[in-house]
């Protein structure tokens, strides 16, 4: 369940409403009597409620996902295994399933929609330093926009993750800040790419240049 806003099919894609401080409901009128769940539901209520300042943060999200090849977690851990150095940590696994996302697809439709949200959330001057519009919070939009997309397809969890690797060399736009920094992994059907987020260049996984100071990937 989105508890921050609804998502409506769209011609074309799917958008997903965040609301904003503006926009926030009186809580008052849902607190329940009992007091200790009354705060929980609070917590929650302020957890799930973006803090832009102004209107509506939309989230346009690219339909049309190809469905039908999946791998194993099994599988998707052999990949890691395979194309990561030793010793990279990798979280465990929660699916038995996930989906491979057409590279097609990606190029057409998923890669200049994340580019445009890119663009637009740096229009709003949101600052980046220890703050949810960081490299790491850019990762999750990515892997939100994949998630909700393989949603609207009814497809498997897509073989997505948050990598953390020190950014010893320039990649996608960014300097080399030696400096711990997040990108995103996704499995393609031409293997695994490795994404700048904040500038929505690609590589694949192989050829990234900071593949050796990769030091962990979350999947889930």
């Amino acid at each position: 369940m989105l508890a921050v806003g609804a998502i409506r099919a769209l011609v074309g894609d799917v958008v997903c409403d965040i609301p904003t401080r503006a926009q926030r409901p009186d809580r008052r009128r849902f607190l329940p009597a009992a007091a200790g769940l009354a705060r929980v539901l609070l917590l929650a209520s302020a957890l799930a409620t973006a803090t832009v300042a102004t209107a509506t943060v939309r989230l346009a999200i690219p339909t049309g996902m190809p469905t039908g090849k999946t791998v194993t977690a099994t599988q998707l851990w052999e990949e890691f295994d395979r194309a990561l150095p030793p010793g990279v940590w990798v979280s465990p696994l929660e699916n038995t399933e996930y989906e491979v996302i057409s590279a097609q697809w990606m190029r057409r439709s998923f890669l200049p929609a994340l580019q445009g949200k890119m663009k637009d959330l740096w229009g709003r001057g949101i600052p980046s330093r220890d703050s949810a519009s960081n490299c790491s919070g850019f990762a999750l939009v990515c892997r939100l926009m994949l998630g909700l997309s393989a949603m609207e397809a009814r497809a498997r969890a897509p073989a997505t993750a948050t990598v953390i690797v020190l950014q010893n060399l320039p990649f996608g736009g960014l300097d080399a800040t030696l400096e711990n920094h997040c990108v995103a992994f996704v499995l393609t059907d031409e293997g695994p790419w490795i994404i700048e987020v904040q500038s929505g260049e690609y590589v694949a996984l192989r050829d990234y240049p900071n593949l050796a100071t990769v030091k962990l990937v979350s999947v889930h």
